[in-house]
C-alpha cells in the first residue's frame, strides 16, 4: 500500500528489509482466524506497527490512512457480529437427550469458548490486534502531518533566503 513513511519523521528513510509493516500486518489479516497462531500473528502485527507509530518511526498520508482504517474498521465490525455468533456455540445446544447429542453440544461448547485454543479467545485476540493497527493509523497520520509541516516551513524558509539574495 503506497503512502507509509518509515523511520524518524522527516528522514524518508525507505522500510527495513522485513517489508512494509502495514502490509504484513493486514497479510496477517488475510490468513484467517484459522489457529491461535494466526490469532497472534494478528495481534503481534498489530502492536508492533503501534509501537513504531508511537516512536515516529512510522508514517502514513491521507490516502494510505483511509485505506487502512477502511479495511481495520470492515475486521472489526466484522468481527463484532462474528464473536455475538460464536457466544451462542459456547452455550450448550439442546440437542436431545441422547449420549450423542450432549457429547455433540459439549464440543462445540468447548470449541467456541472452552480453552486458549477455542475460537472465542482467538478472535479476542485478533481484534486486539486490529483495534491496536487502527490505532497505529491515527497516529502514524499525525506523524505524516508533522513531517509535512516541518518540509513546508523548511521549504518557506528556503525560499525566503533565497528571495533576499
Amino acid at each position: 500500500m503506497s503512502g507509509s513513511q518509515f523511520g524518524a519523521p522527516g528522514s524518508f528513510t525507505p522500510p527495513p528489509a522485513a517489508g512494509d509493516a502495514g502490509s504484513n500486518f493486514l497479510s496477517g489479516i488475510v490468513d484467517g482466524p484459522i489457529d491461535s497462531a494466526a490469532a497472534q500473528r494478528v495481534s503481534t502485527g498489530g502492536s508492533h506497527l503501534k509501537g513504531l507509530a508511537e516512536s515516529g518511526q512510522f508514517a502514513v498520508n491521507e490516502e494510505g490512512f483511509q485505506a487502512y482504517i477502511k479495511a481495520c474498521d470492515f475486521f472489526i465490525d466484522g468481527y463484532d457480529k462474528m464473536l455475538r455468533d460464536v457466544h451462542v456455540l459456547a452455550g450448550a445446544a439442546r440437542m436431545g437427550g441422547s449420549t450423542y447429542a450432549k457429547t455433540v453440544a459439549e464440543f462445540n461448547a468447548i470449541a467456541a469458548d472452552g480453552d486458549p485454543q477455542a475460537l472465542i479467545p482467538n478472535l479476542l485476540l485478533m481484534k486486539r490486534g486490529v483495534e491496536d493497527a487502527r490505532e497505529a493509523m491515527v497516529i502514524a497520520r499525525k506523524n505524516y502531518r508533522e513531517t509535512e509541516d516541518a518540509h513546508a516551513v523548511a521549504f518557506a524558509d528556503l525560499n525566503k533566503n533565497l528571495q533576499e539574495k
